[in-house]
């Protein structure tokens, strides 16, 4: 029986373009793997959103996963998050909203109390004792938003002996040693512990504080935030479950991406802090290191394919730094990748009903292009990229 592996990558909102394309795939199995039950991966990755979404595939509940989804659309942001700093009460109906910074009396009262009692006299006789005030609060000011939302759904989704038959794998970095972890539902000590570790997959840096640490069976990692930093794309996470398995069987893997993988330009002299964070976090520094990603991929995946041709009985291996020698031995993958068309999701952080709808929608049309080309293909190797 033929193997099939998820992987899903991050884009904070831009996510519901992932559930479209799963949908156009879960109506469509019986094209994709008739022999199995509609969207059974035998091994699910994700980073931040990808996390989330792939929790919930994982977990065999796509139905609740499409739900999660149409309360964000309903609801808005807050679904998710709250932010004394960004606007969360945009207009349910436009079809694009802007992400908005927002500060007010309350909310600078509310962070600084110390530095905001008796401002006025302060400011006027004692401005040292003021900027050291200020600077003592703004040490402690760790980010602009609140994701309590979505840590009290994945308290009560995250349950470990209800992912069967299916390995989970979520990626976060440690702020402490800079390392990226890829764990599995069973690496984590406790549900708690692995409700968290999903969470951490999809802290952004600045816009959500990391997570304290979790209990895995590797230790107790700190300081934990989005694996999308150093893997956006967690193709290596899936390709080294693979090497663990012994099975004979081909896999394919299934990408979703809600990236195209291009930098698009735009006017930054008017944009506000949060705008350029993600443009520098998100747009830009997670983009490159998708195209890095996905590139080497399908780049060794090609030569390998060519090898394979000309030598079929030949063995073909790649470079262990570790060693300085002889590493694993490569193996072609089908691949299926899926991503959006430049620029058109909107912003990472921002979520309407005709917005979600729209990234839902999208996710469906790549989906029936990719895959239509993707079964088209002559021959048993395949890499499609739409």
């Amino acid at each position: 029986m033929k193997k099939i592996a998820l992987v899903l990558s991050g884009g904070g909102f831009k996510g519901a373009f992932q559930v479209g394309a799963l949908q156009y795939l879960r109506e469509n199995w019986d094209r994709i793997a008739p022999h199995r039950p509609p969207l059974s991966f035998d091994i699910v990755a994700g980073v931040s959103v990808g996390s989330l979404n792939g929790l919930m595939v994982a977990l065999d509940k796509f139905d609740d996963l499409v739900q999660l989804w149409d309360d964000v659309a309903e609801r808005g942001v807050s679904e998710i998050y709250t932010s004394d700093f960004i606007d969360t009460s945009t207009d349910p109906n436009d079809p694009n909203p802007e992400l908005k910074f927002r500060l007010d009396w309350n909310t600078l009262r509310d962070r600084f109390p110390r530095t905001t009692r008796n401002l006025l006299l302060r400011a006027i006789f004692n401005r040292q004792s003021l900027l050291r005030t200020f600077t003592a609060e703004f040490q402690q000011f760790k980010s602009i938003a609140d994701n309590t939302p979505l840590q009290r759904k994945l308290n009560r989704l995250a349950k470990r002996g209800e992912i069967r038959d299916t390995v989970f794998k979520c990626g976060f970095v440690s702020l402490r040693d800079g390392k990226y972890y890829s764990l599995d539902q069973n690496d984590f000590k406790s549900d708690l512990d692995f409700a968290n570790g999903v969470l951490a997959s999809t802290a952004m840096p600045i816009i959500w504080s990391p997570v304290n640490g979790v209990a895995t069976n590797r230790g107790i990692p700190e300081s934990l935030v989005d694996g999308g930093i150093r893997d956006v794309s967690p193709l290596g996470d899936v390709i080294d479950e693979i090497v663990k398995d012994d099975s004979p069987e081909d896999y394919t893997i299934v990408i979703i991406n809600c990236s195209s993988g291009k930098v698009t330009e735009e006017n930054f002299l008017d944009k506000n802090i949060v705008q350029i964070a993600l443009r520098a976090l998100v747009d830009i520094a997670i983009t490159e290191i998708f195209n890095n990603d996905i590139r080497e991929f399908m780049d060794k995946n090609y030569i390998l394919e060519q090898f394979k041709r000309k030598l079929p009985g030949e063995d073909l291996y790649d470079y262990d730094y570790d060693t300085g020698g002889r590493g694993n031995k490569l193996k072609f993958f089908n691949a299926l990748v899926i991503q959006p068309e430049s620029n058109i999701l909107g912003d990472t952080l921002t979520a309407s009903r005709p917005l979600i709808e729209y990234r839902l929608a999208h996710g469906r049309a790549r989906a029936e292009i990719a895959l239509n080309v993707h079964l088209n293909k002559t021959g048993g190797n395949k890499m499609t990229v739409v």
